[in-house]
């Protein structure tokens, strides 16, 4: 993207997996020089709720999600921006996605004393400060018990996708995430697109059912990467939208506020279409 960046569309609280309340989280968007920031929480809106009292030094709080399914062997990640926290079914939604979480984080731990580094999900839980639980607070607790120096090494050993104790999700679409994401009257984004071997043919799948935008200005990439996005995004008719996925200073995602992002006018076609979303919810 040229020019400075106005909103940053990706960061994460402790209300899941990032290592900032969202107090702090407010504190450094505004050090950054940032007016906008979007808390996509993995399947929760809490840090949101949380950060709304600390949004009035001049940093807009996008409320936003992030939803994640598998295909296969790929991570496919969606992204809801302006999303309603308040929706009814999306709150239910988000709670039996918690319960799935749960299931999926004790299956893990199974998975894991089976190949003789045994976890119990008390390990996990006492990683965790928010109600959305995952991988790296998994990988925190096998740091802790001296198995692993570090979340990238967990990752690379044990715990990304078609490493020993993966566990995939069965209980969720990209298709499932997206409908969820405009019943709460969002824009529904495929986020780091290149976590997925055919991003295009990924494109090709959710055009259809209504996928809103590609997040072609992610903190961790080239230029050449994001002008392959561009051409994506105009060939399939998307929206662009970026931001950091900044989980902390020392989260393996550890891109810095602002390092992707979007300008003041795209932040605004954003809202448009959230708005339009909305509008034309049933």
């Amino acid at each position: 993207m040229a020019g400075p960046v106005f909103a940053d569309l990706h960061m994460h609280t402790t209300a899941s997996d990032g290592e900032l309340s969202p107090s702090r989280l407010v504190a450094e968007a505004t050090a950054a020089g940032l007016r906008a920031i979007a808390i996509c929480d993995h399947d929760t809106v809490a840090g949101i709720r949380e950060a709304a009292p600390f949004s009035g030094h001049g940093v807009e709080i996008v409320p936003g999600i992030e939803m994640s399914a598998n295909v296969g062997n790929d991570e496919v990640h969606v992204l809801g921006l302006f999303v309603d926290i308040e929706d009814h079914e999306l709150l239910q939604r988000l709670s039996w996605l918690q319960q799935q979480r749960l299931a999926r984080v004790r299956r893990f731990c199974d998975r894991l004393s089976e190949l003789g580094v045994p976890i119990v999900f008390a390990d996990v839980e006492r990683e965790a400060s928010g109600e959305s639980i995952g991988r790296p607070h998994i990988a925190r607790a096998m740091i802790r018990r001296g198995y692993v120096q570090s979340v990238n090494e967990a990752f690379d050993k044990y715990l990304a996708s078609g490493r020993p104790a993966f566990v995939p999700r069965a209980d969720i679409t990209p298709e499932d995430c997206i409908a969820t994401i405009h019943a709460a009257g969002g824009v529904a984004s495929l986020a780091h697109p290149f976590t997925i071997v055919d991003p295009e043919a990924m494109l090709g799948r959710l055009r259809p059912v209504g996928v809103d935008a590609v997040e072609s200005e992610y903190g961790a990439y080239s230029e050449d990467q994001r002008s392959e996005l561009h051409s994506l995004a105009t060939r399939f008719d998307l929206l662009r939208t970026g931001g950091s996925d900044y989980h902390g200073p020392t989260h393996r995602e550890s891109n810095p506020p602002g390092s992707g992002g979007v300008s003041q006018s795209e932040l605004e076609s954003i809202r448009q279409r959230a708005n339009r979303n909305r509008a034309n919810r049933p």
